[in-house]
Order: C-alpha cells, then sequence, then structure tokens
C-alpha cells in the first residue's frame, strides 16, 4: 500500500495544477520572487566561500583544538567543529551542504554525517536577529532569546543521535589541489543554489495546495488567525509560520517559544534542501525529518527557560 502512496499524492499536486493553474502559477511565482529578492543574495556569497575554505583545507586546521570538543561531545571525528561553524555563521542549509561535501571528500563517514546533521542545521543570525526579532516580532531582546535557544536547541539536540560509540571514519586530511578552486567553487554554488530556489517555490506551492484542500472540506477557519494554523504555517515555511504566531497577540515570552520552535524546525522548504544534500550520505528523510522535530521540541523548551529569565 505504501508504495502507491506517493504516486498518488504527486497525481492529486498535477490534478490541483491543472484545476487551478493561474492560482498555483502564482504560488510558484512567489516562491522563486522569495528565492531570488531574499534568499539568492544573501546565500550565493557563503556557498562560494565555504566552497572556497574547504577546498583550502581549512577544515583540517579545525580538526585540531577547535574540533577536539565537538568530537568528544557527539563522539564523531573532530572536523564536524567546521560544518557546525558554518551552520551557525550562514543558516539553512549551509551545514546539509558543508557536510556533504565531507562526505564526498572521504573525511567524515556516511554515519557521522548522519549524526552531525541532528546538530548542524541550524538558521543563521542574520535572519533570526533581523526578520523575525527586529522585522516581525518588532522586539530584539525577543529576538536574541529566540536565536540563543535555536543554537542550544541544536547542540542539545545532536546529543540524542550521537550514538554508543565514536565512529572509525576514514582520515584523508590534505585536500588535492584544485588549479581552478574559484570557477569550481562558483560553478558547484550556483548548481547548489538553483536547486534551494527549486524546493523553496515547490514548498510554497505545496502549501496553498494544502490550504485550499483544508478550506474546500471547512476548516480554512481553524488555520485563521489561530495556534493550529500558525504551526500549520510554519511546516511550510519558517517566515510566514513566524509572522503568524506573531499575529496572535499572546504573550511576549510564549510568542518567542513559539517562533524559537519554527525556527528550529525550518519549515518543508529547509527539510527539502538539506535532504537533497544530505540524501548522499544515506541519511533517510523520515530520520532527519525527526531530527528536526526533536530540535524544535528542544528549543522551545529552552525559549521558554530563557524568556522566563529575560522576557
Amino acid at each position: 500500500m505504501q508504495k502507491f502512496l506517493p504516486p498518488v499524492f504527486v497525481a492529486l499536486i498535477l490534478l490541483a495544477m491543472f484545476i487551478s493553474p493561474a492560482r498555483y502559477f502564482d504560488s510558484v511565482q512567489k516562491g522563486v520572487v522569495l528565492f531570488s529578492s531574499s534568499v539568492l543574495p544573501s546565500m550565493l556569497p557563503y556557498f562560494f566561500f565555504t566552497k572556497v575554505l574547504t577546498g583550502t583545507g581549512v577544515v583540517s586546521a579545525l580538526a585540531g583544538t577547535a574540533g577536539k570538543p565537538v568530537g568528544k561531545a557527539y563522539r564523531t571525528n573532530n572536523v564536524l567543529a567546521y560544518p557546525l561553524f558554518m551552520s551557525l555563521l550562514s543558516g539553512y542549509p549551509v551545514g546539509a551542504r558543508v557536510l556533504a561535501d565531507l562526505y564526498e571528500k572521504g573525511l567524515i563517514s556516511g554515519e557521522e554525517a548522519k549524526r552531525a546533521a541532528s546538530f548542524c542545521s541550524t538558521s543563521g543570525s542574520m535572519f533570526v536577529l533581523g526578520s523575525v526579532g527586529a522585522v516581525i516580532l518588532k522586539d530584539a531582546m525577543a529576538g536574541a532569546v529566540i536565536l540563543a535557544a535555536h543554537y542550544l536547541g541544536a547542540l542539545v539536540n545532536g546529543l540524542f543521535y550521537r550514538g554508543k560509540k565514536r565512529e572509525c571514519a576514514p582520515r584523508f586530511l590534505s585536500f588535492p589541489k584544485s588549479e581552478n578552486l574559484l570557477s569550481e567553487a562558483m560553478y558547484e554554488s550556483v548548481l547548489s543554489l538553483a536547486l534551494v530556489g527549486g524546493f523553496i517555490a515547490v514548498a510554497n506551492l505545496l502549501g496553498d495546495v494544502f490550504f485550499d484542500v483544508l478550506t474546500r472540506i471547512g476548516l480554512g477557519d481553524v488555520l485563521s488567525g489561530k495556534l493550529p494554523g500558525a504551526f500549520w504555517y510554519s511546516v511550510f515555511e519558517v517566515t510566514r509560520g513566524c509572522a503568524e504566531f506573531a499575529a496572535l497577540g499572546t504573550q511576549r515570552i510564549w510568542t518567542a517559544a513559539f517562533c524559537a520552535f519554527a525556527v528550529s524546525f525550518g519549515g518543508l522548504s529547509v527539510l527539502l534542501q538539506s535532504v537533497a544534500f544530505l540524501g548522499k550520505t544515506g541519511l533517510k528523510p523520515g530520520k532527519f525529518l525527526l531530527m528536526k522535530t526533536t530540535q524544535a521540541v528542544v528549543s522551545f523548551l529552552i525559549c521558554l527557560l530563557l524568556g522566563a529569565l529575560v522576557l
């Protein structure tokens, strides 16, 4: 029975697009505009320079003293300090992309990459402090609390998936020199960004399709201005989810906690982007969904504790 579900699901999506082509053309167009106006300008430099850094062998340096706490805490190769650092700095889906790079270069095993996916998947500080805190919530302190809870949630989440013993992964800590490192980095970055943009557009389409279906069966009012609706939107896209949580008008601490949940879960778009990169490591989509769910719950609880002290 399960093997028939994906084809049926896709067929229903195609049917919806056939019935209302203008409606869903607009959905995809909004996703493309979001990607081209916000994601592309902010992510291209990060994708390019992380690729250059990986190619220059900086990972080897981070495998030393800086990587020891990471390796010991999560029972993995010390070089995983690098994707963790880049994920915290750059945001989704740079952590997943760097993990895939390290796996392809033989620096980590597939098992280590799968473990690391539980703590190397975070949003960037610019998005949380700027877009969520300053713009959506208009509350800088709440944004700072959300960011702290989000980062701590990722670090704690990794402890749940670290395994019973340390992996003995291949350690080829020297990189072959490339004569065209810059051009190769740009080429691969553009391809990666095209993948990201495609998933953003598709996730936007799916969100509207499901919303229309629920509206037709009489559940549209449930999603309008209420907590279940805010959670629903956060499943598909984190920015929309945070905006819906802010519109609820709940107490400051609860709004921050709900937004921490949304940011840490990442939404369908982030899940699709990350799985596209991490699939080559053997990580199953269901396992990554579980990782992101536990990360979101942990971040939610941490935000409540921090909020009780600060907010």
